[in-house]
């Protein structure tokens, strides 16, 4: 065999290799992806101290007539959001809605919403409620102001 044949059959077999590594394939294997549970969250945006106090509209009431008060934040932005809603909670007012110098009703209402005795979503003491995603002001209502005025509250979330 010629050196020139031996030097084309060596080519021939270098090419042959290379083409064959050039086409190897390879499988790449991707881990599955779980859907994710986005929990629902309630904030308080303000009103969590006496410094940030939720202001009330209006600012007074007439002793013996009805009241329709809204609680919001200074700022203009409601008192409440919910988030990846709806989110089940239990509203623990203090004192009692009803009790003496409080509102007879208590619900969330969206901000710019009319505050009337059946507005919203009516919040009862101790009583688990379901509030949909968005933001909400309070709206406090009773047909007889006391003489003293309506007095202050707290609501607690749990």
């Amino acid at each position: 065999m010629s050196w020139t044949r031996k030097i084309i059959l060596g080519v021939i077999a270098v090419a042959a290799v290379a083409g064959v590594a050039a086409f190897v394939t390879f499988t790449q294997y991707f881990p599955s992806v779980p859907t994710g549970a986005v929990a629902a969250n309630l904030v308080a945006n303000c009103g969590v101290s006496t410094t940030t106090a939720l202001t009330v509209t209006p600012a007074t009431v007439t002793a013996g007539s009805p009241f329709a008060l809204v609680y919001s934040c200074s700022s203009g932005t409601a008192a409440i959001s919910v988030t990846n809603g709806p989110i089940t909670k239990i509203p623990t007012e203090a004192p009692a809605i009803g009790a003496g110098g409080m509102p007879t009703t208590l619900s969330l209402i969206a901000p710019g919403a009319t505050c009337t005795a059946s507005a919203g979503i009516a919040l009862a003491q101790s009583t688990a409620v379901s509030i949909p995603t968005g933001d909400y002001n309070y709206c406090a209502t009773g047909t007889t102001a006391p003489v003293t005025g309506v007095v202050s509250f707290t609501v607690t979330w749990g």
